[in-house]
């Protein structure tokens, strides 16, 4: 049951949305998983819409396909492509500032152009800590984020995921795979290519465990959550070193401080 609070919060996250067409930016992850849920009831016309491009792994295209399908929700797919001098590619510490620029402009077209009131996102109250210049370019194109409205943090946004019994309520946070090449350092296709691929090797080996390939260009770093770095050390590391070595890696390091948000220096 969920307390007399929280039902306020998630009051006031949804009561501007009640009645008016809702586009939502949608990847499949437990907050914008919710904000879906919570919208069902109170808007008479509701997408979800997901962006796919280079830096969008197909797992996470997957996942959010059967989520959205899970969610009984009509579900969109906006492949975004991103010129060659686009400076995304150079990594600048506010790449996430340009990137959802690029993301959100196109988002926010398609809502103008279909006819829908509000385009949403899954921001919540605890993601306003930290390196976050994403934000300004939410708060620039008007996207509206009932979560961080209502106040709700990413422990409340779970727990009203198990309210719900969504799918998604354990999952772990995600970010792009351009997340996983240190700012300042340009980001190619084929980095890409190979932080993706050893993720998904690594997520067969069934850690349990935050998880990101951080890229130093011939070298793979293993970010798990501390209390995982035992586990991965008890698998077949050989064999490990052997896997990520064929995507490209000269070199497979474990980081022993364990994962953690990238930042710039």
């Amino acid at each position: 049951m969920l307390s007399n609070k929280l039902k306020y919060k998630i009051t006031q996250a949804i009561s501007p949305l009640v009645g008016k067409s809702v586009l939502v930016a949608f990847s499949g992850g437990v907050d914008s998983t919710v904000v879906a849920q919570l919208l069902k009831t109170v808007s008479p016309k509701l997408k979800l819409i997901t962006v796919t491009s280079e830096w969008i792994s197909a797992q996470e295209l997957d996942e959010a396909q059967e989520i959205a399908h899970q969610l009984n929700v009509e579900h969109e797919i906006l492949e975004v492509d991103v010129d060659t001098d686009h400076i995304f590619w150079q990594n600048p510490p506010d790449r996430c500032f340009h990137c959802k620029k690029l993301i959100f402009s196109q988002l926010h077209e398609l809502a103008m152009r279909q006819g829908y009131e509000f385009l949403v996102d899954g921001t919540n109250a605890s993601d306003t800590s930290g390196h976050r210049p994403g934000l300004k370019a939410l708060e620039e194109l008007s996207v509206f984020s009932p979560l961080r409205q209502g106040g709700l943090t990413k422990e409340e946004v779970r727990e009203i995921a198990n309210f719900h019994k969504l799918s998604v309520a354990k999952k772990p946070a995600m970010a792009c795979l351009a997340s996983r090449i240190p700012y300042g350092e340009e980001i190619s296709i084929d980095s890409l290519e190979r932080v993706e691929k050893a993720e998904a090797y690594l997520r067969q080996l069934n850690l349990s465990s935050q998880l990101r390939i951080r890229d130093h260009g011939n070298l793979a770093r293993i970010e798990l959550s501390p209390g995982s770095i035992k586990e991965i050390v008890n698998k077949d590391v050989e064999l490990i070193v052997r896997e990520l070595k064929k995507f490209g890696y000269k070199y497979v390091t474990l980081d022993l401080e364990g994962y953690r948000p990238i930042t710039p220096d």
